[in-house]
């Protein structure tokens, strides 16, 4: 069985990864400072070794094949300097991922807006089609009760993508680690928040992700945001770029209705982008073997029936 030690519980993905790969019959083991009761018993349950509350460097052997690190673990921590003294392969949260997904048609959903509802509407439309997939996200998605998800058996691997930096060893973004078959972009917008001190280079962080499009891959992209476009006309060859824009409406019967060449189609528009999201995630979906037809029904009663 293979042996992973995840730095450290605190972090929510850290927590939530430890359950999703021991389920998958990994044997974990876990740290971290001020554990609570309630996440040790949880722990427990799984049959997840916790070490105790703060770092034990010395429980970490040559027999562990890999440490994932938190986002936030820091270079000093006592475990990450004693597992590269034991030369043991040491992965940020994105590279485990992409690990775990990468005999799988990676779809990386990313940009400054509307990930959460457009994974929403793919979740729903490949739940209403029986197509199984993995999924990774930090963002709570409707119709998935966690962020983490991996099996065996599906063929699609969903991931929410953001422009954050991997790990405390690994300075790139988090977006150059997913190698995306199927990439999505809506807007750029940077803030002072972000991991970048520029513009520019949080829009450099945006052009390595497109160049880690994998060969013959899709690019679908936001065709009103005017750096989108500029950034698009860059890609390699291979790459065949796909822009949305706002899906059309009629109004009918007080109701506004998605106007498509299979009728017309009732929905709640739930926000002033949602008909943009729409048109991102019918194109993804088409990528993945839904129809178009299928998708608009899916959701028409997704919208009336939820909040994205």
């Amino acid at each position: 069985m293979r042996k992973i030690h995840l730095i450290s519980i605190s972090d929510p993905l850290i927590y939530e990864l430890a359950l999703a790969i021991r389920d998958r019959g990994y044997d974990v083991t876990v740290s971290g400072e001020h554990v609570p009761e309630n996440v040790r018993a949880v722990l427990e349950g799984k049959s997840i070794g916790c070490f105790g509350d703060g770092w034990y460097p010395d429980r970490l052997t040559k027999e562990t094949q890999s440490v994932v690190l938190g986002s936030l673990v820091t270079k000093d921590n006592p475990e990450l300097l004693r597992a590269k003294e034991l030369g043991l392969l040491v992965l940020s949260i994105p590279e485990f991922i992409y690990q775990r997904t990468k005999t799988k048609i990676r779809v990386v959903v990313t940009g400054s807006r509307g990930r959460r509802a457009i994974l929403s509407m793919i979740v729903a439309a490949l739940k209403k089609q029986n197509l199984p997939f993995d999924y990774a996200t930090t963002s709570d998605v409707a119709l998935l009760d966690k962020h983490l998800h991996f099996s065996f058996e599906s063929r699609i691997a969903l991931i929410e993508g953001d422009e954050h930096i991997a790990s405390v060893l690994e300075k790139r973004s988090q977006l150059e680690f997913y190698r995306p078959h199927i990439a999505v972009m809506t807007n750029l917008k940077w803030n002072v928040s972000h991991d970048h001190e520029s513009p520019e280079a949080f829009m450099n962080t945006y052009r390595c992700f497109s160049t880690s499009i994998e060969r013959e891959g899709k690019l679908i992209y936001f065709g009103g945001d005017p750096t989108i476009s500029e950034l698009v006309e860059e890609v390699r060859s291979d790459i065949t770029a796909i822009p949305f824009e706002e899906h059309p409406t009629v109004q009918r019967g007080g109701m506004t209705c998605l106007q498509t060449r299979y009728g017309d189609y009732p929905v709640n528009v739930l926000n002033k982008y949602f008909l943009v999201n729409v048109n991102a995630a019918r194109l993804t979906c088409r990528q993945l073997g839904v129809k178009d037809v299928d998708f608009y029904q899916v959701i028409s009663d997704f919208t009336l029936s939820l909040s994205v």
